[in-house]
């Protein structure tokens, strides 16, 4: 008989729950054009990697993306978490998500897809993101089928 291996001991009770208000965060913090906060809510050596780009790599390059993508869209980015893990001081965290874009000229488009987030400990016990990866692809509207 095998028995599973022994919870990390550092895994504390309110971790999930910080986890999740993260998520919450971020979400809110895109979705009012909140640089400085989403940014604080990223690791120095955040990594996110999505659907045809090359890796985008460190706050830098981060905070460049989202300052052009805020000039250009408003967006309603929605996520539903499927499942936490923590393991010590890093978690992972992944599920469904969908965005909507919408063009100052009033052009929409929709996304979805699913998304998974590496987050790491930080020294105070909060979470950040540390990696991130979806793979987000346009929702096929009727005109294109």
């Amino acid at each position: 008989m095998t028995t599973a291996p022994a919870p990390p001991q550092n895994v504390r009770p309110d971790d999930h729950n910080k986890i999740r208000r993260l998520g919450e965060d971020y979400l809110a913090a895109e979705e009012a054009k909140d640089l400085p906060g989403l940014l604080g809510l990223l690791t120095d050596d955040v990594i996110f990697l999505m659907p045809a780009a090359a890796p985008l790599r460190g706050k830098a390059a981060v905070e460049s993306l989202y300052r052009t993508f805020f000039a250009q869209f408003t967006s309603r980015h929605a996520a539903t978490v499927e499942e936490i893990v923590v393991a010590g001081d890093w978690a992972f965290a992944w599920g469904e998500e969908s965005l909507k874009l919408t063009a100052a000229s009033g052009q929409s488009a929709e996304m979805r897809g699913k998304g998974m987030s590496i987050l790491r400990r930080q020294a105070d016990g909060s979470w950040k993101f540390a990696r991130g990866i979806n793979n987000l692809q346009p929702v096929p509207t009727a005109a294109s089928r």
